[in-house]
Protein backbone atom coordinates (compact mmCIF):
# COMPACT_ATOMS: atom_id res chain seq x y z
CA UNK A 1 0.00 0.00 0.00
CA UNK A 2 1.35 3.13 -0.55
CA UNK A 3 1.86 6.06 1.69
CA UNK A 4 -1.19 8.28 0.12
CA UNK A 5 -3.54 4.96 0.85
CA UNK A 6 -2.22 4.35 4.34
CA UNK A 7 -2.23 7.91 5.48
CA UNK A 8 -5.55 8.83 4.38
CA UNK A 9 -6.73 4.83 6.25
CA UNK A 10 -4.59 6.55 9.49
CA UNK A 11 -6.36 9.53 9.59
CA UNK A 12 -9.89 7.79 9.03
CA UNK A 13 -9.34 5.24 12.08
CA UNK A 14 -7.53 7.75 14.32
CA UNK A 15 -9.92 10.35 13.80
CA UNK A 16 -7.62 13.67 13.33
CA UNK A 17 -10.18 16.07 11.36
CA UNK A 18 -12.63 15.96 9.09
CA UNK A 19 -13.85 18.10 5.74
CA UNK A 20 -15.35 21.02 7.72
CA UNK A 21 -12.37 21.48 10.23
CA UNK A 22 -9.75 24.30 9.87
CA UNK A 23 -6.30 22.78 10.22
CA UNK A 24 -2.86 25.19 11.05
CA UNK A 25 -0.14 22.96 9.62
CA UNK A 26 3.30 23.86 10.62
CA UNK A 27 6.00 23.88 7.92
CA UNK A 28 9.38 24.75 7.78
CA UNK A 29 9.98 23.15 4.54
CA UNK A 30 12.08 20.74 5.94
CA UNK A 31 11.43 17.34 4.49
CA UNK A 32 8.93 15.98 6.57
CA UNK A 33 6.55 18.86 6.87
CA UNK A 34 6.38 19.43 2.94
CA UNK A 35 5.38 15.98 2.82
CA UNK A 36 2.38 16.32 5.17
CA UNK A 37 1.70 19.50 3.58
CA UNK A 38 0.98 17.51 0.10
CA UNK A 39 -0.37 14.10 1.57
CA UNK A 40 -3.02 16.35 3.13
CA UNK A 41 -3.81 18.07 -0.36
CA UNK A 42 -3.51 14.63 -1.93
CA UNK A 43 -6.58 13.62 0.53
CA UNK A 44 -10.20 12.51 -1.23
CA UNK A 45 -12.26 15.84 -0.87
CA UNK A 46 -14.49 14.29 1.32
CA UNK A 47 -11.55 14.21 4.00
CA UNK A 48 -9.34 17.29 2.86
CA UNK A 49 -10.01 20.19 5.67
CA UNK A 50 -9.28 23.62 5.30
CA UNK A 51 -5.44 24.37 5.66
CA UNK A 52 -3.94 27.49 6.64
CA UNK A 53 0.17 27.10 6.22
CA UNK A 54 1.86 28.34 9.45
CA UNK A 55 6.01 29.26 8.76
CA UNK A 56 8.58 30.84 11.02
CA UNK A 57 11.44 32.70 9.15
CA UNK A 58 14.31 32.17 12.48
CA UNK A 59 16.73 34.39 10.52
CA UNK A 60 19.31 31.98 11.91
CA UNK A 61 20.52 30.89 8.45
CA UNK A 62 21.38 32.86 5.09
CA UNK A 63 18.87 30.08 3.99
CA UNK A 64 16.10 31.60 5.67
CA UNK A 65 15.59 34.28 4.06
CA UNK A 66 15.14 31.45 0.27
CA UNK A 67 13.00 28.99 2.83
CA UNK A 68 10.41 31.93 3.15
CA UNK A 69 10.36 32.81 -0.16
CA UNK A 70 9.96 29.31 -1.65
CA UNK A 71 6.98 28.52 0.63
CA UNK A 72 4.96 32.16 -0.13
CA UNK A 73 5.29 30.84 -4.06
CA UNK A 74 4.10 27.09 -3.23
CA UNK A 75 1.41 28.56 -1.13
CA UNK A 76 0.17 31.12 -4.20
CA UNK A 77 0.28 27.96 -6.77
CA UNK A 78 -1.36 25.77 -4.59
CA UNK A 79 -3.73 28.20 -3.80
CA UNK A 80 -2.93 27.91 0.32
CA UNK A 81 -3.87 30.13 3.08
CA UNK A 82 -0.44 30.88 4.45
CA UNK A 83 0.74 33.29 7.53
CA UNK A 84 4.66 33.93 8.09
CA UNK A 85 6.27 34.87 11.42
CA UNK A 86 10.06 36.89 11.32
CA UNK A 87 12.12 35.94 14.18
CA UNK A 88 13.98 39.08 14.44
CA UNK A 89 17.60 38.82 15.08
CA UNK A 90 17.02 41.30 17.74
CA UNK A 91 15.07 39.10 19.44
CA UNK A 92 17.20 36.07 19.80
CA UNK A 93 18.60 35.68 23.60
CA UNK A 94 21.83 35.05 23.95
CA UNK A 95 21.78 31.18 25.65
CA UNK A 96 19.24 28.52 25.36
CA UNK A 97 18.16 29.75 21.93
CA UNK A 98 16.96 26.03 20.93
CA UNK A 99 14.56 26.23 23.33
CA UNK A 100 12.98 29.73 23.31
CA UNK A 101 12.60 29.58 19.18
CA UNK A 102 10.37 26.31 20.44
CA UNK A 103 8.50 28.57 22.47
CA UNK A 104 8.35 31.33 20.00
CA UNK A 105 7.05 28.97 17.17
CA UNK A 106 4.10 27.74 19.22
CA UNK A 107 2.85 30.85 20.79
CA UNK A 108 3.22 31.96 16.81
CA UNK A 109 1.01 28.98 15.74
CA UNK A 110 -1.51 29.42 18.98
CA UNK A 111 -2.12 33.03 17.30
CA UNK A 112 -2.59 31.81 14.39
CA UNK A 113 -5.51 29.27 15.38
CA UNK A 114 -6.75 32.05 17.25
CA UNK A 115 -6.70 34.36 14.64
CA UNK A 116 -7.96 31.81 11.69
CA UNK A 117 -10.52 30.51 14.25
CA UNK A 118 -9.09 26.53 13.63
CA UNK A 119 -9.34 24.40 16.06
CA UNK A 120 -6.30 22.19 15.06
CA UNK A 121 -2.76 22.07 14.52
CA UNK A 122 -1.12 19.85 12.80
CA UNK A 123 3.11 19.03 13.10
CA UNK A 124 4.89 16.84 10.90
CA UNK A 125 6.99 15.04 13.98
CA UNK A 126 7.37 10.80 12.64
CA UNK A 127 8.12 7.47 14.36
CA UNK A 128 12.08 8.51 14.41
CA UNK A 129 10.98 11.44 16.37
CA UNK A 130 9.44 9.31 18.57
CA UNK A 131 12.06 7.25 19.39
CA UNK A 132 14.83 9.71 19.64
CA UNK A 133 12.58 11.26 22.74
CA UNK A 134 11.29 8.23 23.88
CA UNK A 135 15.37 7.07 24.14
CA UNK A 136 16.70 10.94 25.09
CA UNK A 137 13.73 10.82 27.74
CA UNK A 138 14.58 7.03 29.14
CA UNK A 139 18.40 8.38 29.05
CA UNK A 140 17.65 10.75 31.70
CA UNK A 141 15.23 9.32 33.67
CA UNK A 142 12.20 10.69 35.40
CA UNK A 143 8.47 9.39 35.61
CA UNK A 144 6.45 6.89 33.86
CA UNK A 145 4.26 9.05 31.83
CA UNK A 146 7.59 10.90 29.91
CA UNK A 147 8.48 7.43 28.65
CA UNK A 148 5.85 8.42 26.54
CA UNK A 149 7.58 10.41 24.86
CA UNK A 150 5.44 12.25 21.70
CA UNK A 151 1.36 11.96 22.31
CA UNK A 152 -0.33 11.58 18.82
CA UNK A 153 -2.76 14.15 20.23
CA UNK A 154 -3.41 16.64 23.13
CA UNK A 155 -5.11 19.93 24.16
CA UNK A 156 -2.96 22.71 22.70
CA UNK A 157 -4.43 26.58 22.75
CA UNK A 158 -7.73 26.72 21.73
CA UNK A 159 -8.25 23.47 20.44
CA UNK A 160 -5.56 20.61 19.96
CA UNK A 161 -2.27 19.55 18.75
CA UNK A 162 -1.78 16.49 16.24
CA UNK A 163 0.60 14.43 14.85
CA UNK A 164 -0.55 12.44 12.01
CA UNK A 165 2.66 10.96 10.95
CA UNK A 166 3.57 9.63 14.42
CA UNK A 167 3.14 6.06 12.23
CA UNK A 168 5.53 6.30 10.10
CA UNK A 169 9.16 6.24 9.86
CA UNK A 170 11.68 8.98 8.49
CA UNK A 171 13.02 6.64 5.59
CA UNK A 172 8.99 6.30 4.35
CA UNK A 173 8.64 9.80 4.12
CA UNK A 174 12.04 10.73 2.37
CA UNK A 175 11.61 8.03 -0.18
CA UNK A 176 7.90 9.44 -0.82
CA UNK A 177 9.33 12.90 -1.27
CA UNK A 178 11.92 11.67 -3.98
CA UNK A 179 9.19 9.40 -5.52
CA UNK A 180 7.23 12.61 -6.03
CA UNK A 181 9.72 15.19 -6.98
CA UNK A 182 8.89 17.05 -4.02
CA UNK A 183 10.99 20.44 -3.07
CA UNK A 184 12.85 20.63 0.71
CA UNK A 185 15.14 22.58 2.40
CA UNK A 186 17.62 20.43 4.79
CA UNK A 187 18.69 22.28 7.80
CA UNK A 188 22.67 21.98 8.18
CA UNK A 189 21.97 22.02 12.15
CA UNK A 190 20.54 18.94 12.13
CA UNK A 191 23.89 16.91 11.62
CA UNK A 192 25.49 18.84 14.64
CA UNK A 193 26.60 16.42 17.15
CA UNK A 194 27.09 18.84 19.93
CA UNK A 195 23.28 18.49 19.94
CA UNK A 196 21.87 16.05 22.19
CA UNK A 197 19.07 15.10 19.68
CA UNK A 198 21.37 14.78 17.16
CA UNK A 199 23.69 12.80 18.86
CA UNK A 200 20.68 10.31 19.20
CA UNK A 201 19.29 10.39 15.69
CA UNK A 202 23.06 9.87 13.87
CA UNK A 203 24.93 7.69 16.32
CA UNK A 204 22.85 6.10 19.13
CA UNK A 205 19.34 4.88 17.08
CA UNK A 206 21.52 3.46 13.84
CA UNK A 207 23.52 1.37 16.68
CA UNK A 208 20.19 -0.20 18.33
CA UNK A 209 19.06 -0.87 14.97
CA UNK A 210 22.18 -3.06 14.55
CA UNK A 211 20.63 -5.14 17.37
CA UNK A 212 17.33 -4.90 16.43
CA UNK A 213 16.50 -3.60 12.90
CA UNK A 214 12.56 -3.25 14.33
CA UNK A 215 13.68 -0.84 16.90
CA UNK A 216 11.24 1.67 15.60
CA UNK A 217 8.18 -0.22 15.45
CA UNK A 218 9.01 -1.84 19.08
CA UNK A 219 9.52 1.37 20.05
CA UNK A 220 6.10 2.66 18.49
CA UNK A 221 4.67 -0.37 20.19
CA UNK A 222 5.84 0.41 23.34
CA UNK A 223 4.58 4.01 22.83
CA UNK A 224 0.85 2.56 22.79
CA UNK A 225 1.03 0.43 25.73
CA UNK A 226 2.59 3.04 28.21
CA UNK A 227 -0.11 5.08 27.03
CA UNK A 228 -2.32 3.12 28.46
CA UNK A 229 -0.13 1.87 31.05
CA UNK A 230 -0.47 5.73 32.18
CA UNK A 231 -4.61 6.54 31.61
CA UNK A 232 -4.95 3.42 34.15
CA UNK A 233 -2.68 4.64 36.76
CA UNK A 234 -4.07 8.14 36.68
CA UNK A 235 -7.15 6.17 36.77
CA UNK A 236 -5.81 4.36 40.35
CA UNK A 237 -4.20 7.53 41.07
CA UNK A 238 -7.18 10.10 41.23
CA UNK A 239 -9.24 7.54 42.37
CA UNK A 240 -7.22 7.04 45.87
CA UNK A 241 -6.34 10.20 46.48
CA UNK A 242 -10.45 10.89 46.68
CA UNK A 243 -10.49 8.26 49.20
CA UNK A 244 -7.60 10.12 51.01
CA UNK A 245 -8.27 13.95 51.00
CA UNK A 246 -10.71 15.05 53.64
CA UNK A 247 -12.73 18.30 52.64
CA UNK A 248 -9.69 21.06 53.54
CA UNK A 249 -7.39 18.79 50.96
CA UNK A 250 -5.50 17.28 53.26
CA UNK A 251 -3.70 14.01 52.38
CA UNK A 252 -4.64 11.04 54.97
CA UNK A 253 -1.07 9.66 56.17
CA UNK A 254 -2.29 6.73 58.06
CA UNK A 255 -4.30 5.16 54.91
CA UNK A 256 -1.37 6.55 52.74
CA UNK A 257 0.84 4.84 54.45
CA UNK A 258 -1.14 0.97 53.99
CA UNK A 259 0.09 1.08 50.22
CA UNK A 260 3.30 -0.15 48.50
CA UNK A 261 6.53 2.69 48.01
CA UNK A 262 5.90 2.42 44.48
CA UNK A 263 1.89 3.47 45.12
CA UNK A 264 3.28 5.73 47.84
CA UNK A 265 4.87 7.56 45.22
CA UNK A 266 2.32 7.79 42.55
CA UNK A 267 -0.49 9.08 44.82
CA UNK A 268 2.17 11.84 46.17
CA UNK A 269 3.38 13.26 42.76
CA UNK A 270 -0.44 13.10 41.24
CA UNK A 271 -1.49 15.32 44.72
CA UNK A 272 1.55 17.37 44.12
CA UNK A 273 1.09 17.84 40.72
CA UNK A 274 -2.92 18.78 40.93
CA UNK A 275 -1.38 21.47 43.22
CA UNK A 276 0.45 22.74 40.21
CA UNK A 277 3.93 21.44 41.61
CA UNK A 278 4.98 19.67 39.09
CA UNK A 279 8.74 18.08 37.78
CA UNK A 280 10.13 17.77 40.99
CA UNK A 281 13.38 15.89 40.94
CA UNK A 282 13.16 12.09 41.68
CA UNK A 283 16.25 12.60 44.57
CA UNK A 284 13.49 14.39 45.86
CA UNK A 285 10.55 12.63 45.50
CA UNK A 286 12.16 10.41 46.99
CA UNK A 287 13.47 12.18 50.01
CA UNK A 288 10.37 13.37 50.95
CA UNK A 289 8.52 9.92 51.03
CA UNK A 290 11.62 8.87 53.33
CA UNK A 291 10.68 11.64 55.86
CA UNK A 292 6.57 10.84 55.69
CA UNK A 293 7.31 7.40 56.54
CA UNK A 294 9.76 8.16 59.08
CA UNK A 295 8.22 7.67 62.43
CA UNK A 296 10.59 9.69 64.19
CA UNK A 297 9.99 12.41 62.22
CA UNK A 298 6.19 13.16 63.03
CA UNK A 299 6.24 16.50 61.66
CA UNK A 300 8.48 18.61 58.99
CA UNK A 301 7.96 20.94 56.52
CA UNK A 302 9.66 20.88 53.01
CA UNK A 303 9.43 23.94 50.41
CA UNK A 304 8.16 22.31 47.00
CA UNK A 305 7.88 25.68 44.93
CA UNK A 306 8.86 29.21 45.38
CA UNK A 307 5.58 29.79 46.87
CA UNK A 308 4.56 26.27 48.33
CA UNK A 309 5.71 24.19 51.39
CA UNK A 310 4.52 21.21 51.97
CA UNK A 311 3.57 20.10 55.66
CA UNK A 312 3.80 17.16 57.39
CA UNK A 313 1.74 17.03 60.97
CA UNK A 314 1.63 13.83 62.75
CA UNK A 315 -1.91 11.87 60.52
CA UNK A 316 -2.07 14.25 57.50
CA UNK A 317 -0.31 16.11 54.58
CA UNK A 318 -0.98 19.47 53.55
CA UNK A 319 0.21 22.37 51.38
CA UNK A 320 0.42 26.00 52.13
CA UNK A 321 1.77 29.31 50.58
CA UNK A 322 4.50 30.55 52.41
CA UNK A 323 2.96 34.11 51.18
CA UNK A 324 -0.23 33.57 52.38
CA UNK A 325 -1.30 36.91 54.79
CA UNK A 326 -2.25 35.36 58.46
CA UNK A 327 -5.72 34.73 58.95
CA UNK A 328 -5.52 36.03 62.86
CA UNK A 329 -5.23 38.99 63.88
CA UNK A 330 -1.22 40.24 65.12
CA UNK A 331 -0.65 38.27 68.56
CA UNK A 332 -0.02 40.55 71.63
CA UNK A 333 3.60 39.60 72.09
CA UNK A 334 6.66 40.85 74.27
CA UNK A 335 3.86 43.30 76.53
CA UNK A 336 4.02 43.35 80.55
CA UNK A 337 0.95 41.65 81.55
CA UNK A 338 -1.50 44.68 83.30
CA UNK A 339 -3.74 43.10 86.05
CA UNK A 340 -7.55 42.91 85.14
CA UNK A 341 -7.00 43.62 81.39
CA UNK A 342 -7.72 41.31 78.21
CA UNK A 343 -4.94 40.34 75.86
CA UNK A 344 -5.88 38.91 72.45
CA UNK A 345 -4.12 35.35 71.24
CA UNK A 346 -5.28 36.24 67.35
CA UNK A 347 -9.21 36.70 66.73
CA UNK A 348 -10.15 33.37 68.94
CA UNK A 349 -8.83 33.76 72.07
CA UNK A 350 -7.98 36.50 74.91
CA UNK A 351 -6.07 35.82 78.17
CA UNK A 352 -6.22 37.86 81.84
CA UNK A 353 -4.34 37.89 84.87
CA UNK A 354 -6.32 39.10 87.70
CA UNK A 355 -6.06 39.30 91.32
CA UNK A 356 -10.10 38.07 92.28
CA UNK A 357 -11.83 35.17 90.31
CA UNK A 358 -14.79 37.09 89.96
CA UNK A 359 -12.80 38.79 86.97
CA UNK A 360 -13.24 35.84 84.83
CA UNK A 361 -17.40 35.49 83.78
CA UNK A 362 -18.83 32.45 82.58
CA UNK A 363 -17.43 30.45 79.83
CA UNK A 364 -13.68 31.43 80.82
CA UNK A 365 -11.19 29.03 82.39
CA UNK A 366 -8.45 30.20 84.95
CA UNK A 367 -6.29 28.58 87.27
CA UNK A 368 -5.39 29.99 90.48
CA UNK A 369 -1.68 30.67 91.05
CA UNK A 370 0.73 32.01 93.41
CA UNK A 371 3.88 34.08 93.06
CA UNK A 372 6.49 36.15 94.88
CA UNK A 373 6.92 39.69 94.55
CA UNK A 374 10.06 39.03 92.50
CA UNK A 375 8.16 37.01 89.79
CA UNK A 376 6.20 40.24 88.92
CA UNK A 377 5.63 41.66 86.78
CA UNK A 378 4.79 39.23 84.17
CA UNK A 379 5.25 38.85 80.55
CA UNK A 380 3.72 37.99 77.39
CA UNK A 381 6.21 36.28 74.66
CA UNK A 382 6.45 33.66 72.02
CA UNK A 383 8.25 30.79 73.07
CA UNK A 384 12.03 30.23 72.74
CA UNK A 385 14.10 26.82 72.09
CA UNK A 386 15.76 26.95 75.57
CA UNK A 387 12.79 27.65 77.58
CA UNK A 388 11.72 24.83 80.26
CA UNK A 389 8.51 24.79 82.25
CA UNK A 390 9.28 24.20 86.09
CA UNK A 391 7.62 20.91 87.40
CA UNK A 392 6.09 20.17 91.08
CA UNK A 393 9.06 17.17 91.44
CA UNK A 394 11.63 19.82 91.11
CA UNK A 395 12.72 18.67 87.75
CA UNK A 396 11.84 21.01 84.42
CA UNK A 397 10.56 20.00 80.77
CA UNK A 398 11.43 21.70 78.11
CA UNK A 399 8.60 23.77 76.39
CA UNK A 400 9.22 22.12 73.29
CA UNK A 401 8.65 18.35 74.73
CA UNK A 402 5.41 19.77 75.92
CA UNK A 403 4.37 20.42 72.20
CA UNK A 404 5.62 17.37 70.93
CA UNK A 405 3.85 15.37 73.71
CA UNK A 406 0.75 17.17 72.84
CA UNK A 407 1.11 17.00 68.46
CA UNK A 408 0.67 20.56 68.28
CA UNK A 409 1.27 21.01 64.60
CA UNK A 410 3.95 22.92 63.38
CA UNK A 411 1.91 25.66 61.94
CA UNK A 412 0.56 26.15 65.71
CA UNK A 413 3.63 25.43 67.64
CA UNK A 414 5.91 28.30 65.74
CA UNK A 415 2.87 30.84 66.84
CA UNK A 416 2.76 29.12 70.89
CA UNK A 417 2.77 31.80 73.35
CA UNK A 418 3.84 31.79 76.55
CA UNK A 419 3.29 33.70 80.38
CA UNK A 420 7.21 34.53 81.87
CA UNK A 421 8.13 35.95 85.39
CA UNK A 422 10.27 39.10 86.23
CA UNK A 423 13.31 35.89 85.72
CA UNK A 424 12.22 34.62 82.58
CA UNK A 425 10.73 31.71 83.99
CA UNK A 426 7.86 29.89 82.22
CA UNK A 427 4.74 30.32 84.23
CA UNK A 428 2.34 28.99 81.85
CA UNK A 429 2.59 27.39 78.38
CA UNK A 430 -0.53 29.45 77.56
CA UNK A 431 -3.59 27.27 77.11
CA UNK A 432 -1.58 24.01 77.43
CA UNK A 433 0.94 23.90 80.31
CA UNK A 434 1.04 24.99 83.76
CA UNK A 435 4.16 25.47 85.81
CA UNK A 436 4.65 25.31 89.45
CA UNK A 437 7.35 26.91 91.60
CA UNK A 438 7.68 25.32 95.39
CA UNK A 439 5.81 27.64 97.86
CA UNK A 440 7.51 28.73 101.16
CA UNK A 441 5.50 27.53 104.48
CA UNK A 442 4.69 31.44 105.10
CA UNK A 443 4.00 31.94 101.41
CA UNK A 444 0.29 32.73 102.15
CA UNK A 445 1.40 36.09 104.06
CA UNK A 446 4.38 37.15 101.67
CA UNK A 447 3.11 35.72 98.31
CA UNK A 448 0.42 37.40 95.73
CA UNK A 449 -2.29 35.22 94.42
CA UNK A 450 -3.15 35.42 90.85
CA UNK A 451 -5.80 34.08 88.82
CA UNK A 452 -4.66 33.30 85.54
CA UNK A 453 -7.24 32.34 83.09
CA UNK A 454 -8.45 32.24 78.86
CA UNK A 455 -11.68 32.43 77.16
CA UNK A 456 -13.05 31.48 73.73
CA UNK A 457 -14.18 34.21 71.89
CA UNK A 458 -16.06 32.26 69.35
CA UNK A 459 -17.84 30.00 72.69
CA UNK A 460 -18.90 33.66 73.51
CA UNK A 461 -20.49 34.42 70.19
Amino acid sequence: MDLNKEFERHLVRGRFFNKQDKVVVAVSTGVDSMVLLDLLQRLPEKYQPQIIVAHVNHQLRKQSSEEERFIRQYCTSHDLQLVVHQWSQSMHPQTGIEEAARQMRYDFFARVMKEKQAAILLTAHHQNDLAETMLMKLTRGGQLHQLIGIEEKRPFATGMLERPLLDFPKQQLRQYAVDNHLTWYEDATNRELNVSRNRFRHQVIPLLEKENPNLLHSLSNYHQQLELAVELEEQFAQQKLRELLDERGHLNLLRFQEFSLAKERLILVKWLESKNVLNLGQGFIDQLLSDINNRKLPQFSRQVTADLTLFKNYSELFLKSVNQSPQKSQISVNCVVKLGRWYSMGNDYQIAVAEDKDFFEQGSDYQEMWLSPQQLPLTLRKWHEQDCLPLKNGGHQKVNRVLIDQKVPLLERNQQLVLVDAKDAVVWVVGRKWGWFTRPSDYLTKWQRLFIGIRNLKRRQ
